[in-house]
């Protein structure tokens, strides 16, 4: 029988795998879910202005076929949107999100945000805002479409852009002040310059910086023709590059309510605009309605002229109609912000 040793060595266990964060952990608590508005009352403004443009065209005389044809065009584009995001939602947690979709659930945590992209729109969307959607690229490359044509879409887009642009505002400012220079698709700056289509200007020598529909025109000597326009749309983290430019610049003036900018002053969002909910509604709905009715007294003037030929202006009916009843929509659920 072979001896044994008095004492044997303890067993080696392997190494511990570290463990990976549960998802409530890296989400943390819910705090909202956000869904698109019911699909019939989504679809009723669509429906409304096509049959307005159907009804100008019939007083023309158009024929069957163009009444059909423009009535399905304006339908398709109308209502592409509200269509697409049937059944989508969106769970608001405090460090993260998750997209859900028939059939699919994508989960998205700030901090795995590398990019955070503006999506303007030129026509106010169903959220009351010219910010159409924002689309997250995370670190790994993979890319998510945050829709914003939903409940309280502001709050969403808000709570997003601050989970996402802080950290990366924080971080953009230390490597600002080490001298580092940043990088926003074409644009390049640094403590002391910024760089805009191969033109470099000294931040001294720029006057004024105005934040306004989804750009930033920077001044140089006098606030009438800016020396540089940039688009937010074309930049990445737009938020960190108003941020930038508000530390950089000598003064900065914000006159877009809908787009919210991270300040110098304070690492929070900060809504600008003396206008209230209210106004901006009636103010839609005025303009809204004025264009409309340009285009039908453009089409009804041309046509009753006794010529062969005449304008039918369904592109100021279109316009118009769609500010009109969007202003009627967001008057009708009040202020947002």
């Amino acid at each position: 029988m072979p001896a044994r040793p008095y004492r044997e060595p303890a067993p080696v266990e392997p190494d511990l795998v570290p463990q990976q964060p549960s998802e409530a952990a890296r989400l943390g608590s819910l705090r909202s879910v956000h869904a698109p508005p019911p699909l019939r009352r989504a679809l009723l403004g669509p429906i409304l202005i096509a049959a307005l443009i159907v009804a100008v065209s019939a007083a023309g005389g158009a024929s069957l076929a163009i009444l059909v044809a423009l009535a399905a065009v304006t339908l398709a584009i109308l209502a592409w949107e509200p269509l697409r995001l049937r059944g989508w939602s969106a769970a608001l947690h405090a460090q993260g999100l998750v997209l859900l979709r028939p059939g699919t659930r994508r989960v998205v945590a700030f901090d795995d945000v590398n990019e955070v992209w503006f999506e303007i729109r030129p026509v106010h969307s169903q959220a009351g805002a010219t910010l159409g959607a924002l689309r997250l690229v995370e670190y790994s490359g993979e890319e998510h479409r945050l829709p914003l044509a939903v409940n309280d879409g502001i709050l969403l887009a808000n709570s997003v852009v601050r989970g996402c642009s802080v950290p990366l505002l924080l971080e953009a400012r230390r490597a600002l002040g080490e001298g580092a220079a940043l990088t926003f698709g074409q644009i390049q700056l640094d403590r002391v310059a910024i760089t805009v289509g191969g033109a470099r200007m000294m931040w001294r020598e720029i006057r004024l910086a105005v934040v306004s529909h989804a750009r930033v025109r920077l001044y140089r000597r006098f606030p009438i023709l800016a020396w540089r326009t940039i688009r937010l749309d074309r930049i990445p983290n737009p938020t960190v590059f108003i941020g930038l430019v508000a530390q950089c610049a000598a003064k900065t003036r914000i006159d877009d309510p809908f787009i919210v900018p991270l300040t110098s002053e304070a690492e929070g969002l900060r809504v600008q605009g003396a206008e209230g909910g209210n106004e901006r509604a009636l103010r839609e709905m005025l303009v809204g309605g004025l264009v409309c009715i340009a285009g039908i007294l453009i089409t009804w003037a041309t046509y009753s002229a006794d010529r062969n030929l005449y304008i039918l202006a369904y592109g100021p009916i279109i316009f118009g109609g769609v500010r009109f009843f969007q202003g009627l929509a967001s008057l009708r659920r009040g202020p947002r912000l």
